[in-house]
């Protein structure tokens, strides 16, 4: 299938349903920055990336149902399922869905259901596609777009994420963390975070 086409789907499925279409074009940019600079730690193949980037720019789609917000990962995943997908296979879709489920509270569980309902390689895609997502969403917390540049090192027993700011990242640093359980559970690494300040815009 045609990546521009399947890519122009889900764009426009974001735009309907998304009231921060800044905010999620900047996760699925850091997550997918994340995942070419991670690629030897989760092994996934090229055709992963555009999962990551549609789930990434749907991620936050429950909130246009889910108000208060509690439970809008869920309801992002519901959306997806439900949406009538021309370029994307069924497979493919509950792949993205679950990925956008993972996005933040619990990780892929084997008492989820619809998580266990998937072969071993499909599993260890949505593991690995949710931790760089829950990463890349951590790293826009405050949702105004303010890391512009990730340099990634891979050490035995650490991840250095070197992140490039004009501006105070308190929020984003607790929240990646915090959101990095998934990513530490994986790689077997710690995530140290550090800042390389930008001059502030004139």
């Amino acid at each position: 299938m045609n990546d521009a086409a399947r890519r122009q789907e889900f764009l426009v499925l974001m735009q309907r349903l998304e009231a921060e279409p800044a905010h999620v074009l900047h996760v699925a940019e850091l997550a997918l920055c994340l995942f070419d600079r991670l690629a030897p730690l989760h092994c996934l193949e090229a055709s992963d990336r555009l999962l990551l980037e549609a789930a990434a720019c749907l991620h936050d789609t429950g909130w246009s149902v889910a108000r208060d917000g509690k439970a809008h990962h869920k309801e992002s995943a519901r959306l997806i399922r439900a949406h009538p997908w021309q370029h994307w296979s069924a497979g493919e879709v509950g792949l993205v869905a679950q990925v956008a489920r993972y996005h933040r509270k619990s990780m892929p569980s084997a008492e989820h259901e619809e998580f266990t309902a998937l072969n071993e390689a499909e599993q260890h895609r949505v593991r690995h596609l949710a931790a760089l997502l829950r990463l890349g969403d951590a790293l826009d917390r405050s949702h105004t777009q303010r890391i512009r540049r990730i340099e990634v090192e891979i050490l035995p027993d650490t991840i250095r994420l070197t992140l490039a700011s004009a501006r105070p990242l308190d929020a984003e640093l607790e929240s990646a963390q915090r959101k990095g359980d998934l990513a530490k559970l994986l790689w077997r690494r710690s995530l140290l975070f550090e800042r390389i300040r930008l001059p502030q815009p004139a």
